[in-house]
């Protein structure tokens, strides 16, 4: 009970503050009715000036003002926090969970410098559950039998619900805050202290001390002076700094055609309840940010779960400007489960403060750490702006790449040649300048390798997976000239062609599938240019989120690929590649506007990736590879395999061997350590599986043991196991690969194809390396990656993975009644799209 005393006795209310310091404004003033806090009659009904803010913020100012990469850079916000937010789905009492979340995000922002207003709803629902409570107490048995099995206690008034449950929801917020080192204060706010002027100042002086004392002002609109009947609107205009307020007991009702005798015009807003409230404080005490939280992900163009008027389905809008006429076609849900303010009222609020300068985002309290992303620049929600024309926001980049991919799909294929040539050619003649890119990555990369004490901090440059040389240059040219060379005939092909009865014939050609995302962290940067290629040989526009260790190559890739569109009169936008505060994480949700994303790097990425999205994934998958030895191998051709499948294996990619499997007879004939030592002499560590160990610990003795027979060991080690039999190979691929690439060297043709038929992986070899299983060995100029999956494709994935398909249906006003009624009959021929021949099933 001390504890809870002390904390009541630190709330500030309001009108105590402002009666103490409005009577010794009054002398001054002359106007002991001011003064004394009361307002006439005459008050309610005359426009209220708004604090001047210096100067009205103009439309060109705001455009180039505010976008979301500014918001971390913003000192003072103000956050409102929803009844929806606050309190559980029962309506009853407050959720912890959700409080003490925002708490903790706001005590972070208030440690690093920022200065934060609370208004929060709740104490309505946080006084439901007191009450009731009470209310059953105060009740006879009769009167509590009388209710029934399914009847409700009788209803609570809101006002007595408010004055109850305030101070319990404030001893809430000021114990969680204090376990974070922050104070807090408490301000009851009504109409009449935005009215007079005297309360108007006192109030933001009040609030303005606070800040600068490092408490955080927690703002309420005092519910006890309103019955749920009365109408407390402000009605605010947009052209001028008046705020003009009505009787509050007059009931507003437009939509029955009762006309209040207010003019509103195309830039007059109402507002209400916490809502209004949030943006007049904004406005007053010059935010440059207003949060409004509520449990709802943002502005959708019409209540999420209902179609709009148009028969649409409703879409997400990460960006609100209000100048755009299709912002007035919007529709708002009326609907409410708690609280007073619905998405009309959040609307017009958001749009007073932004005409104010204050920009606004409304976004999902009910979101894991919702506040800190936002503040990391992250699209969060539906941010208030008239700069959109301009944001950077994820969803912008994604529509521009759509509009791009567009452009691309109409390309002729002569145009598409002509852009891979081009890239072609200032590859190669750029090469020393690529190079010396790629030589200060490859530093910087060293560099925080041995500031970090990591192992293997002793690589050279040419080891890391991010190396470039004149060999990879020329490489990276052959695979770009072999898609110039199929561009050609790639979209727009004929896969089937059938009559489907007289007159009328249908066909299925390709088409491009969209917009990819391209994502990889520490693959080689020439996963940009060849990507790219790909992309623009398949008529495709693409986005790029490369890693921060290949930055400065990146960047000359990427400047080589946008010189050769403009070169071509094609929008840069086919080729983004994001940089800075650009999060992987927001564009994993524009389903609308990506339609395929290519994770290329660690099983840590890919997984991430997978689980953060709901756009098809389709690329690289974890490369534990395997090179099985069996008893009759030649000896020569496996030491070439194992070392061009491990010791290249930076240069392939993903697709080096992680695992040798060895037959036990090689032990048994004292070969083992002739059979491994091509690797060791090149300074390939091995280590020894579990039954190596176990079973030969004189050939296993020099061998650490292995980490895992399921991860990967990179270029610096392999793993080494043993097995009896070409059976219990196959088994142990099966179990501990990722059904990837697996090889086997053997002499026996027999026994190769046993392997072959029963390992369960997307590649599998005979007598050659591992390396082969790239895109460029099988012909297709590169790959978009090589997946296990066993839909829609498998195995190394090249040009083919980025297209998808239409049907054209060509007749001459053919019904299908016709064919009901027996007029005509199906005749499905098919023909085979290449030498015209019928085809029969």
């Amino acid at each position: 009970m001390t504890g809870l005393r002390a904390g009541r006795q630190g709330l500030i209310h309001l009108s105590q503050a402002q009666g103490c310091i409005s009577r010794k404004l009054s002398t001054s003033k002359g106007s002991d009715l001011n003064a004394m806090g009361r307002t006439s009659s005459m008050d309610l009904l005359n426009p209220i000036p708004v604090k001047s803010r210096g100067k009205q913020v103009t439309t060109s100012e705001q455009r180039k003002d505010f976008l979301r990469e500014d918001i971390p850079s913003v000192k003072r916000v103000v956050i409102k926090v929803g009844t929806s937010v606050l309190t559980r789905d029962n309506e009853f009492g407050v959720s912890l969970t959700r409080l003490a979340s925002l708490v903790e995000q706001v005590s972070a922002l208030v440690h690093s410098g920022k200065e934060v207003i609370i208004v929060t709803s709740g104490a309505v629902g946080f006084g439901k559950m007191r009450l009731q409570v009470q209310n059953v107490l105060s009740q006879t048995v009769r009167n509590t039998l009388s209710w029934g099995a399914n009847a409700s206690p009788p209803s609570l008034d809101s006002r007595a619900c408010a004055a109850a449950g305030q101070s319990g929801l404030m001893t809430l917020y000021d114990a969680m805050f204090s376990q974070y080192g922050v104070s807090i204060a408490q301000l009851l706010v009504t109409m009449s202290d935005f009215q007079v002027d005297a309360h108007r100042a006192n109030m933001c002086e009040t609030i303005k001390e606070l800040i600068k004392l490092g408490i955080v002002p927690v703002c309420n609109e005092n519910d006890v002076f309103y019955s749920n009947t009365e109408s407390r609107e402000f009605i605010m205009s947009h052209q001028n700094t008046t705020i003009t307020s009505f009787n509050p007991n007059f009931k507003q009702n437009i939509d029955n055609g009762i006309d209040d005798g207010v003019d509103r015009g195309d830039k007059v807003v109402r507002l209400t309840a916490n809502d209004s409230l949030s943006a007049l404080l904004a406005v007053e005490l010059d935010a440059q940010l207003m949060i409004v939280l509520s449990n709802v992900d943002g502005l959708y163009t019409a209540p999420p779960g209902r179609l709009s008027s148009m028969g649409a389905t409703p879409k997400l809008l990460h960006t609100f400007n209000p100048d755009d006429p299709q912002m007035e076609r919007l529709e708002y849900g009326r609907d409410r489960r708690v609280g007073r303010g619905g998405m009309a009222a959040k609307v017009d609020a958001s749009k007073f403060a932004l005409n104010h300068g204050v920009h606004c985002i409304l976004a999902n309290g009910h979101q894991h750490d919702v506040i800190s992303k936002i503040f990391e620049g992250r699209t969060i929600g539906t941010l208030f702006t008239r700069a959109a024309g301009r944001d950077s926001t994820p969803y912008v980049k994604g529509t521009e790449a759509r509009s791009a991919s567009r452009e691309m799909a109409k390309l002729p294929s002569s145009v598409r040649k002509k852009v891979l040539e081009q890239i072609v050619k200032d590859i190669t003649r750029k090469e020393d300048v690529i190079l010396a890119a790629n030589n200060e990555d490859l530093q910087e990369a060293l560099r925080a390798i041995k500031s970090e004490g990591a192992v293997g901090s002793d690589h050279r440059p040419d080891q890391l997976p991010l190396s470039l040389s004149k060999r990879k240059l020329r490489s990276l040219v052959q695979k770009i000239d072999q898609m110039t060379a199929t561009a050609g005939n790639v979209v727009g092909r004929n896969v089937k062609w059938c009559k489907v009865t007289d007159g009328l014939y249908l066909e299925q050609e390709t088409v491009p599938i969209g917009v990819a995302l391209c994502v990889f962290d520490k693959a080689c940067p020439d996963v940009v240019p060849l990507l790219a290629s790909l992309c623009i040989a398949s008529g495709n526009a693409v986005i790029f989120k490369s890693s921060r260790e290949s930055f400065h190559t990146t960047q000359i890739f990427h400047s080589i690929i946008i010189s050769a569109l403009k070169a071509n009169n094609i929008s840069e936008n086919a080729v983004i590649n994001l940089e800075g505060r650009d999060n992987l994480e927001d564009f994993l949700v524009l389903q609308d506007q990506i339609d395929m994303v290519i994770p290329r790097g660690c099983k840590q990425l890919i997984e991430y990736v997978n689980t953060r999205t709901k756009i098809p994934v389709l690329g690289d998958t974890e490369g534990l590879c395997h090179v099985y030895v069996h008893n009759d191998a030649n000896l020569e051709v496996a030491a070439r395999v194992l070392v061009d499948s491990k010791c290249e294996a930076s240069y392939a990619g993903r697709y080096g061997v992680e695992t040798i499997l060895v037959h036990s007879h090689w032990i048994e004939t004292g070969k083992f350590e002739e059979l491994l030592e091509p690797l060791t002499s090149k300074g390939v560590a091995l280590f020894a599986g579990p039954r190596l160990r176990a079973q030969f610990k004189s050939q296993s003795a020099k061998m650490p043991p292995a980490w895992s027979l399921r991860c990967e060991y990179g270029s610096s080690g392999c793993a080494v196991e043993v097995v009896d039999s070409l059976e219990e190979a196959i088994q142990h691929v099966n179990d501990y690969g990722s059904h990837h690439t697996d090889v086997i060297v053997c002499e026996s043709e027999m026994d190769s194809r046993k392997f072959s038929r029963e390992v369960d992986s997307a590649c599998v070899f005979q007598n050659c390396s591992t390396r082969f299983s790239e895109g460029y060995s099988f012909g297709l100029g590169t790959e978009v990656g090589v997946t296990t999956k066993r839909v829609p494709m498998r195995g190394p994935i090249g040009i083919e993975g980025l297209m998808t398909s239409k049907y054209i249906l060509r007749g001459k006003g053919h019904a299908v009644a016709d064919i009901a009624d027996g007029k005509s009959k199906w005749v499905h021929e098919k023909k085979c799209v290449t030498c015209g021949l019928q085809v029969r099933d």
